[in-house]
């Protein structure tokens, strides 16, 4: 579409989108796909909910889970945990996962095993969590797992899915990424901002 308004001759300016705008906009015509029961991600392949981590992050901006199932064999990322397929996947695990005394309480409280499914959230392990080490992607635990509670769990993926890629080559992005491994674009506005000097738990 030209940016030029029909037959106006006038500039149209488009403001950037920010994630409550993405939210509203699965809430709103997303539902339909989740509704249906089939989301498709921007690979092309069926979402599935098992990167909706308990805890509430998002499994496949893990840097371990990218390094395991990369989609560009040619680019080498770091895996600094080991091989993972994510919290809920019932496959392979790091070690830090397996231990995970939230995983291991959500699973043995709530039939889908995520904290957006307890009363007692935020609990002590969720915030102790959270701010142990100060890390970026820790502070997106508890707006995450809201949101999984209003979008519901595959509108939540297919979300996280489309946040954490590159904006032009759209190879998936780590948490601390602050360009794409790929073609070196920039990490886009839309995620938390990352520095030489920030946290990393890796």
């Amino acid at each position: 579409m030209s940016p030029r308004g029909a037959g106006t001759g006038k500039t149209l300016t488009v403001a950037p989108l920010t994630r409550r705008d993405l939210i509203r906009g699965v809430l709103g015509a997303g539902c339909g796909l989740v509704c249906a029961g089939r989301v498709r991600s921007d690979a092309g392949n069926d979402i599935t909910e098992h990167l909706a981590a308990a805890c509430g992050t998002f499994c496949g901006a893990c840097p371990s889970y990218i390094a395991r199932h990369s989609e560009d064999e040619r680019v080498q990322r770091p895996n600094p945990w080991g091989d993972c397929d994510g919290c809920l996947s019932g496959g392979v695990l790091a070690p830090h996962c397996r231990a995970c005394g939230i995983r291991l309480c959500a699973k043995g409280r709530h039939e889908a095993a995520r904290c957006a499914d307890c009363e007692d959230l935020p609990c002590h392990r969720i915030t102790g969590l959270i701010n142990a080490g100060g890390f970026a992607h820790r502070k997106e635990y508890l707006p995450n797992l809201e949101a999984m509670r209003t979008m519901g769990v595959r509108a939540w993926v297919a979300y996280e899915e489309a946040r954490w890629r590159c904006p032009k080559c759209r190879l998936p992005l780590s948490w601390y990424d602050a360009e794409c491994a790929r073609c070196g674009e920039t990490r886009p506005r839309g995620l938390f901002p990352v520095t030489r000097d920030t946290p990393r738990p890796y």
